[in-house]
Formats: structure tokens, sequence, C-alpha cells
């Protein structure tokens, strides 16, 4: 056998090992996906573990944190932490992680000039070179169109680290994800400038920070697409691809053939984005993972609420997968992510958690699920986005166990679970207080499939929330149980008691105890759905002056019909991010599909617009000549909810 025969039989073995390795990868997928339906996902399939880096700490902002392994194997991480962003007493914190945890958090760079000046730092991008430093990359300025770029090294794995160099005027290094090594040794950070616009640009070095280079600014393309905080991914045959965030309501892309030095103009991916920050990571296996907000933000708005926070796979940078929903909650954000795949081959990811700290998750890709994105849109039953119960208290189930049973054979998604009756007493008589009682209630919600949609505070319609002696204890009962359920929203009528349009003089009252009750339900992620009497316009001055994100509205139909205000345009008014749940229904008369001052499919269209989510509950719109029909009543309304809003999602 000739050398030249030889080489060919080699080859063909490599790539018969080659495709027989992708075959089994992709029958492992198509297993996956056999083994689970879309409609079964929990969109958890694949965390390995998840933990704060730290619970305490001596500021109460963080943001922007970052992730590395370093040469012995361990994971570090990084982050900006102080009063607030902007702040001249925010630092860069970094932590490590041991078999013990993270290790306490320990500020190792700043923006100190002297005695009397202090500027803000910003985005900490950590940089493991293979066999030698640890790179710590930052910014220092007032703000981010005029900051600079910091460089610190570590020889230790993050132990102790050198003094901090100004990188040459006009570099600004990393912006806020990771930079790439190629095989010809350069070494690519993705940058990009704010002031002007936004633009992107790209800089390196090829001997790890002893000479820099840059690219021009990457062309915005036709679209003037407002681009800045790119991943690079590597493809086949060294093609490079620069994804992120932008001002267009969709991530960006752009390719490069020549190893960085040029790249084409940039377009836009048929991925939403929210004008958070993303992070991308090639895979050993060729494929990229995501992690970004997939938030399509309201109306022409480029920005939107940044959760949930989510977790995409792609084999070509293009069509994406989901596989991740690593946080889903109405209140604040989840954002700034960054991700690595360590040499474990687990993916580990840190991000902000509500700007009060950084959380890390550890993810298995092996056991990733995945379905494709379609026009943008996280897959699953989009009957998802609205859920429609039912009260427990308005079906004559206050607090009774067949009230699951009732509410399956109406056809509802869940039950307004009340906490009871209050009268006289301290606070409610609750049997849910009970665990016995509380794993009856929640076995009964297993079994019928019949979800806790939130739990209701209803003796407040009669009883004064701004002027009960015992507001603390009653709310407190109700927070608890909402944590022992595993229920994310409570629901509190100010009643007729609590008009403020009647009563103005209540509200001093009513926004301290409310603001003292966001506090407390922000220990267990919750909200508190609080149902006024005001306009829209006016429950948005009334949260305004709260100033508690923990808070939201509980917006009811009835109110706007009462008034003679137009659904649709209260709902845009009170805005997407201030609607906890909505209770779909109007005072006894006749049924939502026979009410001409309800256009259920143009709320519909209005929801749909603003991208909200979330539970629709009857509360009444009983026909009044057979107002006793429990399953008459409630199953017309239910069934007319489910046919506009779930009848194309199944």
């Amino acid at each position: 056998m000739n050398m030249r025969t030889y080489r060919i039989l080699v080859s063909l073995l490599v790539l018969a090992l080659l495709i027989s390795c992708r075959d089994k990868e992709n029958n492992r997928d198509i297993a996956n996906k056999e083994k689970i339906k879309v409609e079964e996902k929990t969109w958890k399939e694949g965390i390995v573990s998840e933990e704060f880096i730290y619970k305490t700490a001596s500021y109460p902002s963080a943001h922007a944190a970052t992730i590395e392994e370093t040469t012995s194997g361990d994971l570090i991480a990084a982050w900006f932490g102080g009063t607030h962003e902007r702040n001249p007493d925010v630092g860069i914190w970094v932590s490590k992680r041991t078999n013990n945890g993270w290790t306490e958090g320990m500020e190792v760079a700043n923006g100190v000039i002297n005695d009397t000046l202090r500027y803000p730092s910003w985005n900490p991008v950590l940089y493991q070179i293979p066999d030698g430093d640890l790179l710590l990359f930052y910014k220092v300025g007032p703000h981010p169109s005029s900051w600079w770029g910091m460089l610190k090294r570590s020889s230790n794995g993050g132990e102790t680290w050198s003094e901090a160099e100004e990188l040459p005027e006009g570099y600004l290094g990393p912006i806020k994800n990771k930079p790439v090594l190629l095989k010809n040794g350069k070494l690519i950070l993705p940058s990009s400038v704010e002031g002007n616009g936004w633009n992107l640009r790209m800089e390196s070095t090829s001997d790890f920070g002893k000479t820099w280079n840059r690219t021009d600014t990457i062309p915005n393309g036709k679209k003037d697409i407002q681009a800045i905080q790119p991943s690079i991914l590597v493809h086949e045959n060294g093609k490079l691809q620069a994804i992120g965030r932008t001002k267009n309501r969709a991530l960006f892309t752009t390719w490069s053939e020549d190893n960085g030095q040029t790249w084409s103009e940039v377009d836009l991916l048929s991925v939403p984005n929210n004008n958070s920050g993303t992070d991308a990571v090639t895979l050993e296996n060729g494929k990229h993972a995501l992690i970004y907000n997939h938030v399509l933000p309201s109306g022409d708005n480029y920005k939107g609420k940044r959760s949930p926070l989510n977790l995409a796979i792609s084999e070509d940078g293009i069509n994406w997968e989901a596989a991740l929903v690593l946080e889903d909650s109405k209140i604040s954000q989840y954002s700034y992510p960054a991700i690595i795949q360590g040499s474990d081959g687990m993916l580990h990811a840190v991000y902000t958690w509500r700007r009060q700290r950084i959380k890390y998750v550890k993810i298995d890709p092996e056991k990733l699920v995945t379905f494709p994105i379609e026009n943008g849109e996280w897959p699953g039953p989009v009957q998802e986005r609205y859920k429609i119960g039912v009260c427990d208290w308005m079906i004559l189930k206050r607090q009774k166990l067949s009230a699951f049973e009732l509410a399956e054979e109406i056809g509802a998604d869940g039950i307004e679970l009340d906490m009871g009756s209050l009268g006289n007493r301290d606070t409610f008589e609750s049997k849910l207080n009970d665990p016995k009682e509380r794993e009856k209630f929640l076995n009964k919600s297993d079994s019928t499939g019949v979800e806790i949609s939130s739990i209701a505070m209803s003796g407040f319609y009669a009883q004064s929330f701004a002027e009960r002696p015992t507001v603390k204890q009653m709310v407190g009962d109700c927070i608890k149980t909402m944590k022992n359920m595993h229920v994310q929203v409570a629901y509190l009528p100010l009643g007729v008691t609590g008009d403020l349009k009647k009563y103005p003089e209540l509200r001093p009252a009513i926004v301290e105890r409310l603001r003292w009750a966001g506090e407390q339900v922000n220990d267990i992620d919750g909200v508190i759905a609080v149902e006024t009497s005001l306009s829209a316009s006016e429950e948005k001055e009334l949260l305004e002056e709260i100033g508690n994100k923990n808070i939201k509205i509980s917006f009811n139909f009835s109110k706007a019909v009462e008034n003679g205000w137009d659904i649709s345009k209260e709902l845009k008014t009170l805005g997407r991010d201030n609607i906890a749940q909505i209770h779909a229904s109007t005072t006894d008369g006749v049924w939502l599909e026979n009410n001409e001052s309800v256009d259920l499919p143009k709320i519909k269209e209005t929801l749909d617009n603003m991208y909200w989510k979330g539970w629709l509950i009857v509360e009444r719109s009983r026909d009044t000549t057979m107002v006793r029909d429990v399953k008459g009543n409630y199953g017309a309304n239910v069934k007319y909810l489910q046919k506009v809003f779930q009848e194309k999602q199944k």
C-alpha cells in the first residue's frame, strides 16, 4: 500500500467516524424530543445546579458578571458592585468557586484617581491565557460614552492582581463578553463604542496585550442597526460570527472570513432582543449556545423588561432552538449573562439577579431538549401565555377541596384561592396555615391539573387595608401561604373601605403599607396585585409613589365598564409590566360574550401587542336570570375566554 492510498484510507476512516458521531448526536436529539413533547417541557431540563455567588454584600447593587475557568480548573467570576450603576463607589468584585462554595467577594479594582476623585467601574471581562496569566479587563469613567479601558493580570488564578494598566488610547478591550483565541494565535476582543450612536468594532492582540490592533467601525447596514456588546462564535473553516444586542428589537449578526480583519454589514436575526446584554459560546461539538432575554418589546419600543432569561442552541448561528428558561418572573430583571464551556464539558453561566445578586448556573449540554424558534416566538402551546381561572369564593367553594373538581368541570386552568373570611379576627380564617391541609390542596391541584393562579385576600373588600391594626399579620400569613404553596401572586382588593377616589386621605397610609408589603413579598420573589378604584394613569402614579416593583395592579374589567373607560386604552396606559393579573369579568348582568361594553377580541389584540402574559380570572359576569347556576355561568364565561384567548393556541 503506497502512502497516498494510506492517507486516503485514513481520511475516509476519520470522515466515517465524524459522520458516525454526528449521527449518534442527531439520534440522541431525536430521542430526547421523542421522550418529551414541547407541551410537557419544564424548560429546566439540563440544569445541573444553580446558586447565588453571594447572598449578602456590603453594597446593594450588582451587575454585569463574567466567568472564566483558570488553568487549575477553578471557576472564577467577577462583576461590578456598589450603591448603583454609575455611582463612583462602584468597583470590580471577584469570587472563586471552591469545594466549599463561592469565596467571599473581594474588590480587586476600582476607579480611584486620587484622594478626591473617583469614577465608577464597569463591565469586567475575565480571560485565561492558556498556561499564562488570568486577565481582567474592565472600564472606568463617568458613563459608557466616555469610559476608557483598563487591565489587570493575575499569575495565580485570581488570588492576587497586578497594578492596573490603562489600555492604549482609543482601546476599550472587550466591552462585555469574553475574548476568543484563534488558531493563528490572535486574541479577538469583541468591542463596541457608544456616544455618537452605537457602533461595533473588533480589537485584537497577538501577544496577549503587549501590542494591540483594531478594525474600523463595522458598517451598520441599510437598516442602520444600533448594536453593541458582541460575542464571537467560531464556525467551520474558521469563519467568525459576532452576535449580540441592538436597539432594533432583534439580535444582530455580522461575519468575518479573514480571522476578524474585516466584517460584513450588520444584519438582524429573527431572534427578539429588548436592548439587553447577551452572550454566546461555540461548544466542543461545533454547536453554539446563546444566553439572552427572549423578549420582544411592546409596540415600537426597543426596550423591554429583562425577563425571562433564556438559553438557545444553534448549529449555524442563524436558526436557533429553544432550550432553557433560566428565570421568568414579573419582578425586576434577570440579565447581562455570561457563559463558557468548561473543561468538564458543562456550560457555566452567571447573570444579574434583580440587580441585587449574581447567580450561577451549571448546565449539562447533553441533557438539553430543544425545539425550533420560529418567527421569533418561543415554542410551546401558546395557551400558556393566557391562562383562565375562577375565584373559589365566587364559585361558592371558598377554601374547599371540591373547588378543584368544580373548576375542572367548568374547564378552567386554575383557581384564585382565597385566604378565608376575616370578620373581627386578627387574621384570615385559613385552613392553609395547617401543613396537612396545605398538602391536601396541593395534591388536589396535582390530581386535577387545576393550578393555583394566586392567593386572594378578599377580606379587604370590606375591611380597611389602611386602618386595620393587624394588617402586617394578615399580609404576613398570606405571604407564608404563597411561599408554602409555590404561588407567585397575591390578590389584594382595596375595596369599598380603601376607595382612593372617595377617601383620598387614606392614600399615605395605603402607600406606606403597600411599600412594606412589597418589601416582605420580595423575599419569596412574589408580587402583590392591588385592585383600586383609580384610572390606569392614576394607578401608574400610585405605583411610582410606592416605588416597589413587587407591587403591581390587578386590572378589573368591571371598573372600566362602570366608569365608561375603554378597557384596551386603560391596559395600554397602565403598561405590561404594571399588570400582575386581570379579573376578566364585569359586575353581574350578562355573560361576557353578551356584554356589548367588553370587546374581548380587541382586548386580546391589545394584550398581544403589549406582549403581556398571565392569568385572566373570572370573578362575576353572571347572567342574573340564573345567578345561582355556577356551572352555567362560569362555564359560559370560561368557554368564551378560551375561544378568544386560547382557541388558536392549541
